[in-house]
Formats: C-alpha cells, sequence, structure tokens
C-alpha cells in the first residue's frame, strides 16, 4: 500500500511537469506573433519621434517598455488558455509515450495499479529554443535598434537656433549694469543663472507658450527693478542738488519733503530686489544731506554726475517700444507732444488759419449763447400714398369716443309666440326614406 502511495505521488509529480511544460508552449506560441508586431510598431514609433528632435533614451522609455511587455503577455495567456492541457490530459500523454496501455489512468480512476516509475519517464515534447527566443529577442532588439540608431540630423535644411530675443536682452542689460558698477557680480550671476534655466529646456520648448510666459515674466521683473532703481536714483540727485545750491530760497517744508524723498530713495535702494553695488551704496549713505556744506563743488559734482550717469544708463534700458498711452516707450513722448499740441491750439489761444493749415482749430468750447432749434415743437407726420404700404402698418391714428344711445328703456316682456301649433304640427315628426319606411311596415302591421 504504502509503495503504492509512492507511486501515485511520483506519477503525478511528473504528470504536472508535464502539463506545465505543454501549457507553458502554449502560451510561448501565442506570445509570439505578438512581440514580432509589437517590436515593428515599436521601432517605427520610436525612430519616427527621434528624427522629429523628440529626446528618447533607455530612461525614459523602459516603464513604457515593461508595460507594453506585461501586456502583450496577459493578452497571449488569455488567447491560449483554452488550449491549456490538466492532470489527467498529462497521464494520457505519458501513457502515450511509455507504451503502458492505459495503466496510468486506470490507476487514477482507482481501478488498477500503479506501475512502476520508469526511469526515463519522457513525455516527448522537447524545447526549440532557437525558435522560443527568436521573437523576444526581436522584440528587445528592434527598441534598442530604435534607440541607438543614429538619426541624420541636415543642419543646413535646420538653420540655425534662435531663442527668444528676450533672454539676450537681460544678458545685455546685466553686462550694462555691471560695467556701469550699478550691481554687483553675484548679482548679475544669479540673474543670468534664471535665463540659463531657461535656455537648458530643449530647444523645441523655447517658443512654447511656458517657456515663453516664463521669459516675459523675468523680463519684466528685471525691467521693473531696474526702472525703480532708475528713479531712486533720480529722486536722490535732485534733491541733493536741490538742498545743495537752493537751500536759502527753500522754505522749511521744502526742505523737510526733500529731506523725506532722498530718505525713502535711500530706504528703497537698500531693500532693492537687485543688489545694488556697495562702493555706490555707500557713497550715498555717507552723504549727510541736513549739513552739505562740508562737500565742496567738485565733490557735489562729481557725485551728482555719478548717480545722473547711472540714472540715465538704467533709464535707457527700460525705454523700449510700447504702446500708446501706457507709460512706457517713444509712442508715449509721441501722444505727450500731441496732448500739448492739443492744449495750445484749442485752449485760451486757438491757432489761426492759413494756406498750409486749413481754417484752424474747430471752435470746440462751450459758449454762453444758447441756441434754439426748435426740438421741442411737435409736428404731425402724414403719407397719402398706400402705394407701398404692407399688412400690419398703421394706416392712421385719431382721437374719437363711442356713440351711445341715451334714450331711457322700461321693463319689456321676453319674446312671445307669434304662431301656435295646430294638430300634428305640434309634435315633432321623422321624415324617413322609402327602405326605412317598408321595414316599419313589416314590424308594425
Amino acid at each position: 500500500m504504502t509503495d503504492q502511495l509512492q507511486l501515485s505521488s511520483a506519477w503525478l509529480r511528473q504528470a504536472r511537469r508535464t502539463q506545465r511544460k505543454v501549457n507553458f508552449g502554449w502560451w510561448l506560441a501565442r506570445s509570439m506573433p505578438l512581440l514580432v508586431m509589437a517590436g515593428v510598431v515599436g521601432f517605427a514609433t520610436i525612430f519616427i519621434l527621434r528624427s522629429r528632435g523628440m529626446d528618447l533614451g533607455f530612461q525614459q522609455l523602459w516603464p513604457w517598455v515593461v508595460s507594453v511587455f506585461v501586456a502583450l503577455m496577459l493578452i497571449s495567456w488569455l488567447l491560449a488558455r483554452h488550449q491549456f492541457v490538466s492532470t489527467s490530459q498529462a497521464l494520457v500523454r505519458l501513457e502515450s509515450e511509455l507504451q503502458l496501455h492505459n495503466a496510468l489512468t486506470t490507476a487514477m480512476a482507482g481501478r488498477g495499479v500503479w506501475p512502476s516509475l520508469v526511469a526515463a519517464a519522457d513525455d516527448g515534447f522537447r524545447w526549440r529554443w532557437q525558435s522560443v527566443s527568436g521573437p523576444f529577442l526581436a522584440f528587445a532588439g528592434s527598441l534598442a535598434l530604435a534607440i541607438l540608431l543614429p538619426v541624420a540630423q541636415d543642419a543646413e535644411a535646420k538653420g540655425p537656433v534662435v531663442e527668444p530675443q528676450a533672454w539676450a536682452q537681460m544678458e545685455d542689460w546685466l553686462e550694462k549694469l555691471k560695467e556701469e558698477q550699478i550691481v554687483t557680480e553675484e548679482e548679475k550671476e544669479e540673474q543670468l543663472a534664471k535665463i540659463s534655466d531657461l535656455r537648458d529646456q530643449p530647444p523645441e520648448k523655447w517658443f512654447s507658450h511656458e517657456s515663453l510666459n516664463a521669459g516675459d515674466t523675468l523680463k519684466e521683473q528685471l525691467q521693473r527693478d531696474i526702472k525703480q532703481l532708475a528713479q531712486n536714483l533720480t529722486t536722490a540727485e535732485r534733491s541733493l542738488n536741490a538742498l545743495k545750491n537752493y537751500a536759502d530760497q527753500l522754505s522749511v517744508a521744502a526742505k523737510e519733503h526733500l529731506l523725506k524723498d532722498f530718505d525713502q530713495a535711500l530706504a528703497d535702494m537698500k531693500s532693492s530686489s537687485l543688489e545694488i553695488d556697495p562702493s555706490l551704496l555707500d557713497a550715498i549713505k555717507g552723504i549727510d544731506p541736513k549739513n552739505l556744506k562740508t562737500l565742496s563743488a567738485e565733490q557735489m559734482k562729481q557725485l551728482s554726475e555719478s548717480m545722473k550717469n547711472k540714472a540715465g544708463a538704467c533709464n535707457g534700458m527700460c525705454k523700449n517700444p510700447g504702446f500708446l498711452g501706457d507709460g512706457e516707450g517713444e509712442d508715449d513722448e509721441l501722444a505727450s507732444l500731441l496732448g500739448k499740441l492739443q492744449k495750445e491750439g484749442m485752449g485760451e489761444n486757438p491757432g489761426k488759419g492759413g494756406i498750409t493749415r486749413g481754417p484752424g482749430t474747430a471752435p470746440l468750447t462751450l459758449s454762453d449763447e444758447e441756441n434754439d432749434f426748435g426740438t421741442n415743437k411737435n409736428e404731425a407726420v402724414s403719407n397719402t400714398d398706400m402705394s407701398r404700404a404692407q399688412v400690419g402698418n398703421m394706416l392712421a391714428l385719431q382721437d374719437g369716443k363711442h356713440e351711445v344711445d341715451k334714450t331711457a328703456k322700461g321693463p319689456q316682456a321676453a319674446g312671445s309666440i307669434q304662431n301656435a301649433g295646430q294638430g300634428g304640427e305640434q309634435v315633432w315628426r321623422e321624415s324617413l326614406t322609402p327602405d326605412e319606411k317598408a321595414v316599419l311596415k313589416r314590424v308594425f302591421k
């Protein structure tokens, strides 16, 4: 009995081994065409994307490759599972190959004894690894070839790479600020690093919406800081110049106002987003606006010229062609000039006419004399021509009253019968057809 249990376990293990081999073979057989097809499609897709300038490598593609491979193996398993064999079918295979004449099936059904285990219990299946591994190698090789295959780049056809103009303009501003000793070298490098972050993107993304928006925002911020610095330098220089040269002619309130402007300008420069050159900031902080007599005329002139030049350099960077009336750009100078000419031509001294100017400025000013154009008078409008009248048009409108009969009326009787009925006319009589009369005669004889 013990020997039969051992033989049963041994034959079942052999049958399960055969079962796994057969089922795995069917699974691989179903996956081979799918892997070859996926390799061809993947090669074409990756190569086309790389030829269009997209940077694709193993690091970017391996999650996608693994996901596609797992999906293909799952699909092939679903396609092959209806061909999988059971343990009993594996025993039949062993019986056929070992010529046991249904001994294993009979023993499995409990109708016989398990035969002795053959030393070389071969199920007859052989792996053809060259055929099995071919599709897997084709799948992996196609994807690797699509990634590693060099893509020809026609440099002349593509032309030089052009970057957004705002980057070069900001770099030029920063270089001028450093040359004029307005900002420190550290501040310049920090701003250039922000521009480099934008330039480190792939060239095809330089002109994307996000990249252009980031570049414009950085440019506007830098331009705003430079403009604010120019205003502070101009305010400080103007206040010092007025206190130095016109102190005797100013009132106490005017002096306090100039001192307040100077202190505010100095505080703004200290807290500016741009790190100002220490030599410039120390030179301005070392001035006591309440005691400018300690400065010689030469020192004051030198300091004033330095601040004017630096403010002018900053203003030159902030000046750009803007829109009419937006507060910056050459168009606003034109708007200011037009406003001035308009004021001179339409104010108290209107322009004179001439052979090249026309009759002069139109009298658009308010007048003390009232003009009566008779707009308060209502007049009726009539048209007797009805040839073009349409349905729905109002032909006339007039006032009128209803005609009411005001004669007094007394009580009156209701309607009376003029002629009373006589004989058979007092009842209702029905008119019958001849057929109906014949029927009535047969019924009522």
